[in-house]
């Protein structure tokens, strides 16, 4: 019984190093979260202790077994040392979320960990996390300190219980009885999972009561979506349309889309009376036709590449790329136009394991591919993502139609990601002393993209090109109240720019990041039958979906639903405090949607098919 006692000694010092991370989770994002409980904390012990279970199964098994093993000095060497190294690991990944969480608004999954193992990224990105975030690195080291104080010394049993089967079996028996209802979360019928946060406080605080090691061992096998069967195919077909085609239009104009990073809504100045940090953007927007109710389909850059370039928004826990469902057979903006001819390339400053980007724009059929290595000058590297905006952007232009018209480009810019780092020589420009943060590099960014468009003004192909301007994701950079709410962190600019004028003015249909695929074949007049979870912005469709922590956020027209579970509730505004009155419509769409989305990724079917 000693060696039970003492493993339970080493979960109750865990708990604490576990309730002390989740104080810094909340003070560190207050701002983004419900009032305080305290019933929160106490809810959360469940998660934690259910997570400290799953975590050190292996320790418990090696441990429990009565075997003669337990009565070697080595053997249990090996288990306390393994006791560290999970649980160090674990630690580390709880605490990430501390600063990560205001990025994505949830807890990490496990796809986080598979983000980290895609590229090189990471050996240059964690020193400067580290150093960024020094009073995090400084509480975990703390944390690892005291871990390794929790009774650290392996512990001799008395070998003459080995001949006493009760008492050798009674640990076994009682261990395994304890342990298991600790990681079930208790006596209920079922075992708890992430969904099951908030049931006894605040629902509005999951992210708070969970704790990340729990989410990221449930992610392993939750990875799987579920069938919905709320109407029938015929039903189906009459609400929700994937299947588009648009009237020839004997057009093949140019097409370049730029993804910003990180450009919030918040930060353009001509969304904002002026107050922003994009003074080049905001004046290629008065000559553009602008969407005022743009939306992200989720917050992450490895979310955005799909819904932008092949109309896959993340209506799962998982980014698609990262997913079960990432070998799915799809069409992309690419894949479809290469087939009208188009010279199609991709077009990132990172390295091509960055977030899965290059094997993604392979699947998506990108005929060239442009990212650090094809870039022949290092100095130009921000030593963390990849090559600074300005240089890059000058690359872009140098080799954007190095295989002639008709093309379509996608560029997808970086700097203005974190750890916020700017160029000398750009620094030197605008004698900048204060700390570089989120509206430096936004300004930055603003001003490549001037520079950029200096460049190809006068490029024969300008005249022929039409620009598409939008963001991956928002910053969780908030300054103005507005947008510091579960909607506006979704809002995003939307632009469509041609040197002829021909798109201009101001569009307040709903839209989103899904929609600009089926736009750019119904600019050109693709007139075959194509897949799309999206819309094109010109049609009398008006919606927007996006997806976090099991709950479903569909905007349409001046409503608002959110669904979790199979609960709905219907606002008038941002704020999520006015509520409407629930339309039957909007709620039918959005099982629509659901059901759709659900039966293609699971049967392969997220393309067109005769």
């Amino acid at each position: 019984m000693l060696f039970l006692l003492n493993y339970l000694l080493k979960l109750a010092g865990l708990l604490v190093i576990y309730t002390t991370s989740r104080i810094y989770f909340f003070l560190n994002n207050r701002i983004n979260l419900e009032s305080f409980s305290y019933i929160d904390f106490v809810e959360g012990i469940r998660f934690d202790l259910s997570a400290l279970v799953y975590i050190n199964i292996p320790i418990l098994i090696l441990l429990l077994v009565p075997t003669k093993l337990r009565h070697n000095k080595e053997y249990l060497k090996l288990t306390n040392s393994l006791f560290y190294i999970l649980n160090f690991i674990f630690i580390v990944f709880n605490n990430i979320d501390i600063e990560y969480y205001r990025f994505t608004q949830k807890r990490s999954t496990f796809d986080f960990i598979e983000l980290i193992l895609l590229g090189k990224d990471a050996r240059n990105i964690i020193p400067q996390y580290l150093s960024e975030y020094w009073k995090i690195t400084l509480f975990t080291a703390v944390q690892i300190w005291f871990l390794f104080k929790i009774n650290n010394k392996y512990q001799l049993y008395n070998s003459s219980l080995k001949k006493n089967i009760f008492k050798r079996i009674l640990p076994l028996l009682l261990g395994t009885l304890i342990f298991i209802i600790l990681a079930r979360g208790g006596f209920q019928l079922k075992p708890i999972k992430p969904i099951n946060a908030g049931e006894i406080s605040n629902s509005k605080n999951t992210s708070l009561i969970l704790n990340t090691p729990f989410t990221i061992l449930h992610s392993l096998d939750e990875n799987k979506l579920i069938s919905y069967s709320y109407f029938d195919k015929f039903e189906l077909d009459s609400i929700y349309k994937t299947t588009h085609i648009f009237d020839n239009k004997d057009n093949k104009p140019n097409i370049i889309i730029l993804i910003m990073e990180s450009y919030s809504k918040e930060y353009i100045g001509f969304y904002n009376k002026g107050n922003g940090s994009t003074p080049f953007l905001d004046s290629l927007m008065h000559h553009s036709l602008v969407f005022t109710n743009a939306y992200a389909n989720g917050l992450k850059s490895i979310e955005a590449l799909p819904a932008i370039t092949a109309s896959i928004p993340s209506l799962m826990d998982d980014p698609f790329i990262t997913s079960n469902y990432a070998q799915n057979s799809f069409e992309s903006i690419a894949s479809l136009l290469n087939k009208q001819d188009y010279n199609t390339s991709f077009y990132h400053g990172g390295y091509k394991g960055t977030m899965g980007f290059y094997s993604f724009c392979k699947k998506a059929r990108f005929s060239d591919y442009f990212g650090l290595e094809e870039y022949d000058n290092i100095n130009d590297f921000d030593k963390s993502w990849g090559i600074y905006d300005k240089p890059f952007f000058q690359y872009f232009a140098e080799n954007v139609n190095i295989k002639g018209e008709p093309f379509f480009s996608t560029f997808f810019s970086l700097s203005s990601h974190p750890p916020y780092t700017l160029p000398n020589d750009y620094l030197k420009e605008i004698d900048e002393e204060s700390r570089i943060g989120i509206r430096e590099t936004i300004l930055y960014s603003d001003f490549s993209m001037k520079n950029f468009f200096n460049n190809v003004k006068n490029k024969k192909w300008f005249n022929n090109t039409i620009f598409i301007i939008t963001a991956d994701h928002t910053s969780a950079e908030n300054f103005n109240i507005k947008y510091n709410n579960k909607i506006g962190r979704y809002t995003i600019p939307l632009i469509i720019y041609a040197a002829d004028s021909s798109f201009k003015g101001i569009n307040s249909n709903v839209v989103q990041q899904i929609d600009i695929m089926p736009t750019v074949l119904d600019i050109i007049g693709y007139n075959k039958p194509f897949f799309s979870f999206g819309k094109s912005m010109f049609s009398e469709n008006n919606w927007a979906i996006n997806y976090i922590q099991n709950e479903y956020c569909l905007i349409k027209d001046n409503s608002i639903i959110l669904s979790k579970t199979e609960n709905y509730s219907s606002y008038k505004d941002w704020s999520l405090t006015d509520t409407n009155m629930i339309n039957v419509n909007n709620i039918n769409l959005l099982k629509a949607i659901k059901q759709d989305y659900n039966y293609r990724m699971i049967n392969n079917k997220i393309k067109y098919e005769n």
